[in-house]
């Protein structure tokens, strides 16, 4: 299972089910959090089996992507 390795100044992304929005660059990464030039900040989050994601806080169903991406579903 391949592991995202986010660091500062990376560009990124933040999902909402099949959408895609740029959310900025990293500004700073903290044990715990990720934060960004937008103001946003997500959490990580482990599963069991290791695999490490990061989630908006406040916010389950949006998820930090790496890279640009600005995709929005065509079936709504």
């Amino acid at each position: 299972m391949v592991q995202n390795e986010y660091k500062v100044g990376d560009d990124v992304s933040y999902g909402i089910n099949g959408d895609r929005y740029y959310d900025g660059k990293i500004t700073r990464i903290t044990k715990r959090f990720i934060f960004t030039d937008s103001g946003m900040k997500y959490t990580r989050k482990v599963r069991l089996d290791g695999y490490v994601s990061y989630t908006q806080v406040r916010c389950r169903y949006c998820y930090l992507i790496p890279g640009v991406h600005n995709h929005l579903d065509p079936h709504f």
